[in-house]
């Protein structure tokens, strides 16, 4: 008999205003920006164009991740509810929000290592992250039977379950907007397939011009 098999598609939202400002988000309600919206646009494009089809789709309550998934189904055309889920969250990063990344990182010179963060005042350390995120993971793989499942997050705690798969990974890795990273998940065992892959947004930027063209503010 063969194996049922869930794939896991942890998509990065698109550029908000404090990407593009370079500040500290955690749980701070940042939008969009114009070109966060086009390339969101973009990666619907180069996963359709690949054939890329979501049976469900769930998301991080904060803003940025609604408006990211519901652009991606609506450009899919695909009838997908959109499940929210607080747990999916970014790290909070308490009185650290709004800081330039540079100067929070010479604030709280640990917050990219997973072992030696102690935590921002008012905020979260990784343990906090992991007792939250993982489960929040681990619930949607039991929750569905096949299929591609797509998920929209946060940078850090995509990267956070990366490193918790893999225990020699000690510091926070890059996962530029709107990539994906792939998990599957089998008999209760979830393995890391591929890890912030550009392929799908790139694909779909070769319809730029289109894309923008086409989209109205």
């Amino acid at each position: 008999m063969s194996k049922n098999v869930i794939e896991l598609w942890l998509v990065r939202h698109g550029e908000t205003i404090f990407n593009r400002k370079n500040l500290v988000q955690g749980w701070s309600d940042s939008p969009l920006t114009h070109d966060g919206i086009i390339t969101t646009l973009c990666l619907a494009k180069g996963l359709k164009e690949r054939n890329i089809v979501f049976e469900k789709a769930y998301s991080s309550d904060l803003t940025r991740c609604i408006d990211t998934s519901n652009i991606l189904i609506n450009a899919l055309d695909k009838d997908t509810d959109l499940h929210l889920d607080k747990r999916l969250r970014e790290i909070n990063t308490g009185d650290g929000e709004g800081d330039f990344i540079s100067e929070h990182l010479t604030k709280y010179p640990y917050s990219l290592n997973f072992k030696k963060h102690p935590g921002t005042p008012n905020g979260e350390n990784w343990n906090d992250v992991f007792e939250r995120f993982i489960p929040a993971i681990y619930d949607i793989a039991r929750t569905n039977e096949k299929g591609k499942i797509l998920v929209v997050s946060h940078s850090m705690v995509i990267a956070s379950l990366v490193a918790y798969i893999d225990r020699s990974i000690e510091e926070v890795m890059k996962i530029p907007n709107n990539s994906v990273t792939i998990f599957e998940y089998v008999e209760n065992d979830l393995r890391i397939k591929k890890v912030g892959d550009t392929q799908y947004i790139d694909k779909g930027m070769q319809f730029y011009n289109e894309i923008k063209s086409s989209y109205a503010c």
